[in-house]
């Protein structure tokens, strides 16, 4: 590594972090100000406002990083030649003998570094934090009523509908299960006041624990619903840790579904896989389209790189008003029809969620390949 490239990947490196920076700090801004009543409550339950603020905000700085990273190393790139041409750094390099594909071979690295990182903290970090993340202001506090979207978990012949839930507590109020499984041998259906969703522990799996619950045919000291090492529905007389009140039913059907299943974006690629393989039944066609872009988001990203540095190399765009239209307009056309052939492939209806996920690099990364070479090689 050169003096030079140094020097290069010093001023993209500042470039990032400012722009990062810029970007993040505008969505707290705007997002603190147009809630602040819901944040102070949200500190006081943390112990602190200050607190609050890095409980809510860490983890959104990792997900717009995540959202973002493509966009800010075009930026980067591009203020970087934007400088090197107002000090006439790059008349000089060019004056040397210095190619300009040399001269952006260390920002193509370091821009890959970065997407790595990106694609790292999509995988690791950001699944630890999607409780937090899909949450919005107003729900930070556990006040927030939503309506209930009806869900069946059709591997255990469990229908669930309610009035509204509320998301930050996991509780579903005036819930009815009704049963077409194997617990519909003993009851059709069963309400309650409130259904709390509860994840699997020692004691039961993961399901719903209703309170003040009533059943279409009496329940009076019946046995829980089992079939073989499975419970399907515990019940309070041979269930010591129900209150006499209480049931619990058993399902895969997790809490999110209830809202549309919004946090299925935070998760993990692998229990993304686990859920098309497993709880396909409760996903359409955009769950597929979702994993399949999963796996290309790093070259995506790449490829929206590629399709900026001609516009950055060109001689036509040494100003930076019409290098930043440019590079915004090329990246505004290449996400907007991104995501409408995904939407595409998500309605299953021209295309399969393999193709509409795929589509997009496969038409444009060899356009942005076959003009990048040529534009470093000029």
């Amino acid at each position: 590594m050169t003096q030079i490239d140094r020097y290069v990947l010093f001023l993209y490196g500042r470039v990032f972090v400012v722009c990062f920076l810029t970007l993040s700090g505008l969505l707290v801004v705007v997002q603190l100000f147009t809630n602040v009543d819901e944040f102070i409550g949200f500190g006081k339950a943390q112990g602190g406002f200050v607190r609050g603020l890095l409980v809510y905000f860490g983890p959104q700085m990792l997900s717009l990083y995540d959202r973002l990273c493509g966009l800010i190393t075009l930026l980067a790139t591009m203020f970087v030649f934007a400088w090197l041409s107002r000090t006439n750094e790059l008349t000089a390099l060019l004056a040397a003998g210095i190619s300009k594909g040399r001269i952006v071979t260390p920002l193509i690295f370091a821009s890959l570094v970065m997407i790595g990182v990106a694609a790292i903290l999509r995988e690791t970090a950001i699944p630890k934090f999607r409780e937090i993340l899909s949450k919005t202001p107003p729900e930070l506090t556990g006040e927030t009523i939503e309506p209930l979207k009806p869900a069946e978990d059709h591997d255990r012949g469990v229908l669930i509908v309610g009035r509204h839930m509320i998301p930050a507590k996991r509780i579903v109020i005036n819930p009815a299960f009704k049963f077409t499984g194997p617990a519909s041998s003993l009851t059709r259906q069963i309400v309650g006041d409130q259904a709390e969703y509860m994840d699997r522990d020692e004691k039961h799996s993961a399901g719903y624990l209703i309170r003040n619950f009533q059943s279409s045919e009496s329940l009076a000291g019946a046995a829980s619903v089992r079939n073989g090492d499975e419970v399907y529905l515990y019940l309070p007389s041979d269930t010591p840790w129900l209150a006499p009140t209480d049931c619990f039913v058993t399902s895969d059907l997790e809490f999110d579904l209830l809202s549309g299943g919004g946090a299925k974006q935070f998760a993990s690629t692998a229990e993304l896989v686990w859920r098309v393989k497993n709880q396909a039944a409760f996903f359409g066609a955009d769950m597929q389209v979702m994993v399949h872009s999963r796996f290309i988001q790093p070259f995506l990203d790449f490829t929206q790189l590629l399709i900026g540095i001609p516009l950055i190399l060109s001689t036509k765009n040494r100003n930076l008003v019409n290098m930043i239209a440019s590079c915004v307009v090329s990246y505004a056309i290449f996400f907007g029809l991104s995501i409408g052939i995904r939407t595409l492939g998500s309605n299953g209806t021209l295309l399969t969620p393999a193709a509409a996920a795929w589509a997009p690099l496969l038409i444009f990364a060899p356009i942005a390949w076959t003009r990048t070479r040529s534009a470093m090689d000029s």
